[in-house]
Order: structure tokens, then sequence, then C-alpha cells
């Protein structure tokens, strides 16, 4: 860093609490998916619904990574750390993900 970059202002988080879908369901902060997750196994997988239209129709992705990405927003100043920590995700290579079961047909009642 140089002299002349010592106070420029580095992006910072949007508060947090003002962040939403369109449904007004709020974003999970770490503490919420450490809580959503606390009873899994070590090894128990984890996938991410991503939504594909406006009707609630989501496919599965699998966590592939995480971290703090990279952002440069061409002002000059090069590339800086994104304060976002991510969950990266991409598509898995088989699909469905899940086995139905082999059981016998339940009639309705």
């Amino acid at each position: 860093m140089t002299s002349n970059d010592q106070h420029v202002p580095r992006a910072t988080v949007v508060p947090w609490r003002s962040v939403s879908d369109e449904d007004g369901r709020p974003a999970f902060t770490a503490g919420q998916l450490r809580d959503a997750i606390a009873g899994l196994d070590d090894d128990a997988p984890i996938v991410v619904n991503v939504a594909t239209d406006d009707h609630g129709s989501v496919e599965e992705q699998i966590i592939t990574g995480a971290g703090y990405g990279k952002v440069r927003w061409g002002d000059g100043y090069g590339t800086e750390t994104n304060p976002l920590f991510a969950l990266d995700s991409h598509w898995p290579s088989v699909s469905p993900l899940i086995v139905r079961p082999d059981r016998p047909r339940k009639d309705a009642q």
C-alpha cells in the first residue's frame, strides 16, 4: 500500500438487516447458518436450492467452496477483498441427488 492509498475507502457491506428477497424474507447470517446445521454430522451433505423462477421452482446445487472473493471496481485502485463471505455452488455431476425409496404405493385415504 502506498502512502496515497492509506485513506482510500474500501468496499463495505450494506446494513444486513435491510437485505431481503422480494417476498421480504431476510438474508441469513453466519450465526443462523451455524444454528441451522448444528445437529448435522460433519460429513452430512448440504445443497443450495437455487430459485429458477418467480413461482417457487428450485434446482439443487452443491457447495464447492467458501470464502471471501475479490472485487475490482474499475476505478484504478486494483483488486480488493470482497467484504461478503460467500458459499460457492455448482451444478452436481449426478442428478437427482436423492433416491426414491423402493416401497409399495400407499393409497390416499
